[in-house]
């Protein structure tokens, strides 16, 4: 039996993740133009949910991965995720309430 390398099986591991986040982006720069300005700031707000969402899980929850060389481990990788995270909270707060 021919023995395969760990690092083989996970080849497209968190590929799911980049291909949601360019279709959702893809659904929204044809949605955004239609929609009047209050459906606008529901969507974008609607949109950061799973922004947000697909950030956590590409950073904070992989604590297993084949070659452990490149992740961040605990709590470093939650400081980079709020990092992230507070910015587009604060961004799309500015987008919804702004005038």
């Amino acid at each position: 039996m021919k023995y395969y390398p760990l690092r083989q099986f996970q080849c497209g591991y968190l590929l799911e993740i980049p291909i949601l986040f360019v279709l959702m982006v893809a659904i929204l720069s044809v949605l955004l133009p239609i929609l009047p300005l209050w459906g606008q700031k529901i969507a974008i707000a609607n949109a950061a949910v799973p922004i947000l969402f697909f950030l956590f899980y590409m950073i904070v929850v992989p604590d297993w991965s084949p070659s452990d060389t490149g992740r961040l481990k605990w709590p470093l990788n939650w400081l980079v995720f709020m990092l992230v995270a507070i910015p587009i909270m604060g961004g799309v707060g500015l987008i919804i309430f702004g005038k």
